[in-house]
């Protein structure tokens, strides 16, 4: 399983864990998480504000979000350390490795589409960011935490396999021949059962997707 998870994500840039967290601690999980974003939401708004001031193209319309959610709810705590993803890092990073981000973030029905970009520290629009062309080579790794299934219809992160190994991303604007807001011939939805973990090289081109269910689609990154 190891090897043919690290397969896929040498190849595609990411891969999926089923099952991190289990079948009968989702929902609590999943609860806990939209409380503590339901209850802090406009200091959240605000911040995101303040960052999209500077320039940096996140929270699209029909997205809640919360800054490290950890701090509000240590729910999610016990399953960060799940042996697989350690297993993933460790092989990339050695035993040096720490987890700087837990953001929600909750798509809610007919929320806006995003924008094709990698994500820290290859986003283009992020004040400090590694200048293109990048090496190859990973550098950081970003997780997306499915806390209801990630599905075609509910939004799935869209994601563009193999384009980690690209030495640019759209985010600045300084790929003229990819437009970063539309969609991409082989784009496609990162989908897993609730519990799953998405674990990708943060150089992977990834956009938000709209969630054309009726109901949140919940994660955390």
């Amino acid at each position: 399983m190891a090897s043919e998870l690290k397969r896929q994500f040498d190849t595609d840039g990411f891969c999926v864990i089923e099952n991190v967290i289990p079948a009968d601690k989702i929902d609590d999980v999943r609860k806990q998480v939209v409380q503590v974003q339901s209850e802090h939401a406009a200091d959240s708004e605000e911040e995101m504000k303040k960052t999209r001031s500077r320039g940096h193209r996140i929270g699209n319309k029909g997205v809640g979000n919360l800054r490290q959610v950890i701090n509000h709810t240590q729910s999610i705590a016990p399953y960060l350390a799940d042996r697989r993803i350690m297993d993933l890092a460790e092989d990339l990073f050695g035993s040096y490795v720490r987890i700087s981000c837990t953001d929600c973030v909750i798509n809610y029905p007919g929320n806006d589409r995003g924008y094709w970009h990698a994500d820290w520290p290859f986003n283009q629009t992020n004040a400090s960011h590694v200048v293109a062309p990048y090496p190859d080579v990973t550098m950081h790794l970003s997780t997306i935490w499915m806390l209801t299934s990630f599905t075609a219809e509910n939004g799935g992160t869209l994601a563009i396999p193999g384009s980690h190994r690209s030495a640019r991303t759209p985010s600045g604007g300084d790929m003229e021949e990819v437009d970063r807001d539309a969609p991409y011939p082989t784009e496609m939805h990162v989908t897993g059962p609730a519990g799953s973990v998405f674990v990708g090289d943060s150089r992977l081109w990834h956009s938000v997707a709209t969630n054309l269910s009726d109901a949140p689609r919940v994660a955390m990154i």
